[in-house]
């Protein structure tokens, strides 16, 4: 027992000190299978901060889009929403699907792997072509930072399982994920069949950010590989925040994914964090401009962090 509360207390003290490590439900989690005294009580308490607006009238931000959506990170609390439960088309946010279930299989990072004629796809700039053998890693980037559809295709492709499959497996982990209103049909986001409500998408952003992979690619606002059969490729993000006033002190910029189809509109999730450790996932589903989007959650997350206030849980 001693040893058990030992390890928790160096959990505790390291979560302290990164708080993005500790989940919301740390204390029932532990509370259920051991005992603890007040003073561990307090400390689990302590670690996580509850969002508590400053003044109720503030009733959030006026917004064109179709659902918006702003999440505390830690407690999954919700600080504001619209339609925040309804299933839209998702677009290429999908791909951040595609991405956990590459990763989740294990698909090594530097393998490579063929783009087959099969493999294009319409819409955007292709990146790839026929005949070109790419590193997986990079076809991954390719996928979150340009939103490439053809190297979306040859990245699932990668894992060795079929379509059906591939699709089986996004599925499962949304469902594992408590996305209840998502259903997927494809990798890429070009078919309007990918649906997700924005609450869904919030909590596919967070798990796909806790990635440390992907994390680390959705910050990059360009990006250069060679493909193992020759030819460079210089990638450009299409998230337009980053850079901007987000990145810079008193925030950060933890990175998003957009997505454009007609019948989906202008889509965005994106996540910021204060100076004091305090995280925000945000969503804009149907937006009616590419600009849109983008003025949307920026305003969205300078309205959370100067709205709320965030406090020790009791």
């Amino acid at each position: 027992m001693f040893t058990l509360l030992l390890a928790l207390t160096i959990y505790v003290a390291t979560a302290q000190a990164h708080p993005a490590m500790m989940p919301a439900d740390l204390s029932t989690q532990f509370r259920s299978f051991l005992p603890v005294s007040a003073d561990v009580e307090r400390q689990i308490a302590s670690v996580v901060r509850v969002p508590v607006k400053k003044d109720s009238a503030r009733i959030g931000v006026e917004t064109s889009s179709r659902a918006a959506y702003i999440m505390d990170w830690k407690t999954g609390q919700t600080l504001m929403k619209k339609n925040i439960d309804t299933a839209y088309p998702i677009a290429s946010i999908t791909k951040l699907m595609t991405a956990l279930v590459v990763m989740d299989v294990g698909t090594p990072l530097d393998g490579t792997v063929e783009v087959l004629p099969q493999d294009m796809r319409p819409g955007g700039i292709q990146y790839v072509a026929p005949g070109e053998v790419i590193r997986v890693g990079d076809l991954l980037h390719a996928s979150l930072i340009a939103s490439a559809n053809g190297a979306t295709v040859v990245l699932s492709r990668s894992t060795g399982l079929s379509e059906d499959d591939f699709v089986a497996r996004m599925n499962s982990l949304a469902s594992d994920l408590g996305m209840t209103e998502t259903r997927f049909v494809e990798p890429t986001g070009l078919d309007p069949g990918n649906v997700a409500s924005a609450r869904d998408v919030a909590l596919l952003l967070r798990r796909s950010l806790q990635d440390d992979v992907i994390h680390g690619i959705v910050v990059m606002r360009e990006y250069s590989f060679e493909a193992a059969s020759g030819f460079r490729h210089r990638l450009q993000s299409t998230d337009e925040l980053l850079g901007g006033w987000v990145s810079r002190p008193p925030l950060s910029f933890l990175g998003g994914k957009t997505g454009y189809l007609e019948e989906a509109g202008y889509c965005f999730a994106a996540a910021a964090e204060d100076q004091d450790g305090n995280r925000i996932v945000t969503v804009v589903l149907g937006a009616p401009t590419k600009q849109i989007r983008f003025d949307d959650v920026g305003a969205m997350i300078f309205w959370a962090f100067d709205a709320f206030g965030w406090s020790a849980g009791s």
